[in-house]
């Protein structure tokens, strides 16, 4: 059963259902400035951790709101972590949460963050390919390495990339994200089963993997390509984090990708066809 301090079903959908604050959305939509050597950073490692992508009354009112919309999606699961498949030990995993709560559609839609993505990837713009909870309960196991590409209809790899962004603090032994750096130059190379058959994959042995601790407020972005995975959380506290996963306005639908060719975000579009769909705004 799922708990978070102070935050019942009611209030939960009280939470929901209130207007975020002018003052919250001013700073999911203030621009973050990156640097150079930021930008080149990512372009060189296919990842980059970021000091206080929110802060304040706005870390505070997310951390809330996912929180409830997390709760409300898993409310009548009342498995304990044993009762549930390898997979789902991983992480308790929430999508398109901005699709049913208009709270985190204030939070997913926010060009702050979609700059950032903007900016990293160096496109013309940012549009939304899907939003995720990704919740790692207390002992939940590892999420095994693997590259986000492999499970999306998308031509372009290199023209998508992920904000994780940790809603309280994520050190190692809580399950901090890990990537091997450069390896999104080796192209979308190999799929990993992770729901079905996780191993490690053979094109990364040998690259040193880096680990990303982060505080409530940090985030980590890295590119479709970039092989990654997270620690075992061995505290007793649920690490929690929250991802917007974006691609660069005029990536196209690879319909090809038999697993993955009915995704929602794709409904509708053609082999080739620019991703452009209700479920795919151009966000910046």
């Amino acid at each position: 059963m799922i708990a978070f301090d102070g935050i019942t079903n009611d209030t939960a959908l009280k939470i929901l259902n209130a207007p975020t604050p002018e003052k919250v959305l001013e700073n999911y939509n203030s621009p973050y400035q990156l640097s150079k050597e930021q930008i080149n950073s990512y372009k060189e490692n296919g990842f980059i951790s970021l000091k206080n992508v929110l802060t304040g009354e706005a870390l505070t009112h997310a951390q809330r709101v996912i929180e409830a919309a997390v709760l409300i999606r898993k409310e009548k699961d009342k498995r304990t972590l044993s009762e549930k498949s390898q997979y789902e030990q991983s992480f308790l995993q929430c999508g398109y949460l901005c699709w049913d709560f208009l709270a985190v559609k204030d939070f997913v839609f926010g060009k702050r963050f979609a700059g950032i993505a903007r900016d990293l990837m160096q496109a013309s713009g940012a549009r939304l390919w899907h939003d995720q909870a990704l919740f790692k309960e207390p002992h939940g196991r590892v999420t095994d390495a693997h590259q986000d590409i492999s499970y999306w209809p998308i031509n372009e790899g290199g023209f998508t990339i992920t904000m994780w962004l940790a809603l309280n603090d994520v050190p190692k032994e809580k399950g901090c994200l890990y990537f091997y750096p450069g390896s999104h130059k080796l192209g979308n190379k190999e799929y990993v089963d992770i729901f079905k058959n996780p191993h490690q994959p053979e094109v990364v042995k040998g690259i040193e993997k880096t680990f990303t601790p982060i505080n409530a407020g940090d985030a980590t972005f890295h590119s479709g390509l970039t092989f990654h995975g997270a620690g075992q959380n061995v505290s007793d506290e649920m690490r929690e984090g929250m991802t917007v996963i974006y691609l660069a306005d005029g990536a196209t639908f690879d319909s090809s990708d038999e697993r993955n060719a009915t995704h929602k975000s794709c409904v509708g579009l053609k082999d080739g066809d620019k991703i452009d769909t209700q479920y795919t705004p151009r966000l910046i």
